[in-house]
């Protein structure tokens, strides 16, 4: 089983314009549609394209909340798990024109003990071998119950996956966690400078001295992504010379192939070469991989050793 947990989801609204969005006039758009968001959730949309089954769980509360599900019911292999809050559920506006694309993401509703208890209840009842992926930022006044919640994970030996905040990483490195997913980007935040690649793959391998059994990074524009394993260092494209569609999703996207391919092959290796097509898909797509998408990278993709 494979469970994905997004802390602070949100309703994504779509508008796309024909022109770039101006400011201080009126623009109006072409089409409009809503997507159910979250670093977490575009995982288990990716693995439902791949017919995998997941559980998602997080929060989800107020006027959003039933229609953040109704979305999930037309991915046949989502089954939703959530603790519901009292709050509302975020709603992201996404406004994207011809050449450029404009967030306004809402700060999310705040959780409480209690809700955080009910979370870690759900936790409980995940088996050795399970998979738990925590994706997405996560409320820094939790970070102490989410290390506790992970650590106890761990040792239950449950295979915990982590694309979230940088300090909740760090703390339970030394746990053992199977899979850390990072950008350049984050890490180049946490340390407050500019990474060159050599720079970036060596934290990828600290990471992994420190603990994590795997270590996916997604290099500066998704051009490339790097593994950290105890086989060594290994680099695969991702980005290829045509221009992208949309980066977005593209780490969530390997994040999920990798996770696929090992829960049915063991191979790291051969993982990594398929989060990277899954990664590729992704970019080249409006929206998720698709296995038709996904299957069309394959050959094309490469793994080359670095250390």
């Amino acid at each position: 089983m494979i469970c994905t947990c997004t802390m602070n989801p949100s309703l994504d609204y779509y508008m796309e314009f024909e022109k770039p969005v101006q400011p201080d006039s009126v623009n109006r758009s072409q089409l409009e549609y809503y997507e159910a968001g979250g670093k977490g959730i575009n995982v288990s949309i990716v693995l439902n394209n791949l017919q995998i089954p997941t559980r998602a769980c997080g929060f989800l509360g107020g006027f959003t909340r039933d229609f953040y599900i109704t979305l999930l019911q037309k991915y046949e292999y989502i089954q939703p798990n959530f603790t519901y809050i009292d709050g509302n559920t975020r709603i992201n506006v996404k406004l994207t024109g011809q050449e450029d694309e404009t967030d306004l993401n809402a700060a999310g509703p705040y959780i409480t003990s209690s809700d955080m208890e009910n979370l870690m209840k759900k936790m409980e009842r995940l088996d050795e071998g399970d998979y738990f992926v925590l994706a997405g930022n996560c409320p820094k006044y939790l970070s102490s119950d989410i290390h506790t919640m992970l650590e106890n994970a761990v040792k239950d030996k449950v295979r915990v996956c982590l694309d979230t905040n940088a300090e909740i990483i760090r703390d339970v490195l030394a746990d053992g966690p199977f899979l850390i997913k990072r950008s350049q980007a984050e890490l180049e935040a946490e340390l407050g400078r500019k990474l060159s690649p050599e720079e970036t793959a060596a934290e990828a391998e600290a990471m992994c001295r420190q603990g994590a059994q795997h270590v996916l990074v997604l290099m500066d524009s998704a051009k490339e992504a790097l593994l950290a394993c105890s086989q060594g260092l290994f680099a695969c494209e991702v980005v290829h010379q045509e221009k992208a569609v949309s980066t977005v999703g593209t780490g969530d996207s390997l994040t999920a192939g990798f996770l696929m391919n090992y829960l049915r092959t063991g191979d790291p290796l051969d993982s990594f070469r398929f989060g990277a097509c899954c990664g590729s898909a992704t970019a080249y797509s409006k929206g998720l991989a698709t296995r038709e998408k996904i299957d069309s990278f394959y050959e094309k993709t490469e793994i080359r050793q670095l250390k």
